[in-house]
């Protein structure tokens, strides 16, 4: 009965000191970020001072807890790979929905995995790939494989380059923000091959489509999260790329995100 009282006044001094610093921080500010944190640290054991050191340095709290949820799953996460953001849930929903059908699916720069394994998770006769160029984004994405009873078969990669078959669905979330944008103060935590993209952030993008058609079955398509206004200049791409019935796809604030186009 004492170590369970001591163990209750540790939770509780360690809950004042987060909340705290936290303020210290945030001010009044970013109280829903607040809640996640204490909620996701009441479950683990934590280092009260590395937490503390966290806080004011404004790590994003999904670093802090080494996890985060996306879809239906919950990802193992640190500064190799993306934080999942509900966005992209928007891009698995369409997947999931309209290419049931495929056989064979690619995912490029898969990161912590998320999106490939959520589509594994619900299209069981489809075969997913991921690939990533960083070992590190790999070694997550397999840990987190295991929650999957499709699993995907991940790949050490630069985009096609270990690539030798062709795909009904390829899908990708690539870098996308140009080199001159200022990144919002969180994003510098994540890692910036992933998230920047020479030529006003196209660059990316614009190679996956010229490389794409190569290894899209007949009928085959590809699916891109793309920034905001750079909608056009990619339709033009895919158009020049001889892509059919190019779509336009919204996101939760209905701003243009995603692009798809078919061989």
């Amino acid at each position: 009965m004492q170590r369970s009282s001591l163990k209750s006044k540790k939770v509780k001094e360690q809950e004042i000191a987060v909340r705290k610093a936290w303020r210290s921080t945030y001010k009044n500010s970013y109280e829903e970020g607040l809640h996640f944190l204490l909620q996701g640290l009441n479950a683990e054991e934590f280092s009260t001072d590395k937490v503390l050191h966290q806080i004011r340095d404004k790590t994003p709290i999904q670093y802090i807890l080494k996890k985060w949820f996306f879809y239906d799953g919950e990802y193992i996460l640190d500064n190799h790979v993306l934080i999942p953001r509900p966005e992209t849930e928007l891009l698995v929903d369409h997947i999931i929905q309209n290419f049931s059908d495929c056989s064979t699916i690619l995912d490029l720069g898969t990161g912590s995995g998320c999106i490939a394994i959520e589509i594994s998770k619900k299209l069981l006769n489809s075969k997913v790939t991921g690939t990533d160029i960083s070992k590190k984004a790999l070694e997550i994405a397999n840990t987190n494989n295991l929650q999957s009873s499709n699993p995907v078969n991940f790949i050490l990669s630069n985009w096609f380059s270990e690539i030798d078959e062709c795909f009904d669905l390829i899908v990708s979330n690539p870098p996308y923000i140009s080199e001159k944008e200022e990144l919002d103060e969180s994003l510098k935590f994540e890692p910036q091959s992933a998230l920047i993209s020479k030529n006003e952030g196209l660059f990316d993008l614009e190679q996956i489509i010229s490389q794409a058609r190569h290894y899209l079955s007949e009928g085959g398509a590809l699916l891109m999260e793309h920034g905001i206004d750079q909608e056009s200049a990619l339709t033009q791409k895919m158009l020049n790329n001889s892509y059919k019935k190019i779509e336009l796809i919204k996101d939760l604030k209905g701003i243009n995100r995603f692009i798809l186009g078919y061989k």
